[in-house]
């Protein structure tokens, strides 16, 4: 839904919404299958996956102005979609064959992609990317890292796999909590001089 939100805050149509919508729902999908060589892409041959996100998009057309979506659930679910979509994708691309380091990247790249293209179907820098956001690349990284090494290690249970996507989901949501966010060259205080 926060394509579609997004959409409607740029005063977008409702192709523009339910384009934004359905892309980042399915981006980062699509991101990590075609860059594994599983193709076609899941959301292509699973014909649940874009009806799916269409609904929701057409939900946000049409209840626009007549009742607003509370931030902070949307915060949460975005929260816990970063954290199983970053492991998801981690051990698809184990399941292809790719090493733990390139599955990690992958894993991250599921969990930010739909929400990278989002953003620059939009004319934005990616949120991912501006200085002063919130961590999100770095908890999916994470993620993504911790089910490869598990997976190496021989710890992978679905156990663990969900103990690692709520820990991606609570390190973002922290990061809302308490402001963290990565550094940038604003932050440094070099005389270069």
């Amino acid at each position: 839904m926060s394509g579609a939100l997004q959409a409607v805050g740029r005063r977008m149509d409702v192709v523009g919404i339910c384009s934004l919508g359905v892309v980042t729902a399915v981006g980062g999908g699509i991101l990590r299958d075609l860059l594994i060589g599983a193709v076609p892409p899941a959301a292509l041959t699973d014909w649940t996956l874009v009806p799916v996100a269409l609904v929701g998009s057409l939900i946000v057309f049409w209840s626009h102005g007549r009742w607003t979506v509370p931030r902070r659930p949307m915060l949460v679910l975005d929260a816990v979609g970063l954290g199983l979509f970053c492991v998801e994708g981690t051990v698809k691309a184990l399941g292809f064959g790719l090493n733990p380091y390139a599955s990690a990247v992958v894993g991250m790249l599921t969990g930010v992609g739909g929400g990278v293209i989002r953003d620059v179907l939009a004319g934005q820098i990616p949120s991912v990317f501006r200085h002063g956001s919130r961590l999100y690349v770095i908890p999916a990284l994470a993620g993504g890292g911790i089910t490869a090494a598990l997976w190496s290690a021989g710890h992978f249970s679905l156990l663990a796999l969900l103990a690692v996507a709520a820990t991606v989901s609570a390190i973002r949501i922290a990061s809302l909590r308490f402001r963290w966010r990565a550094a940038s060259p604003r932050d440094l205080d070099l005389d270069v001089g």
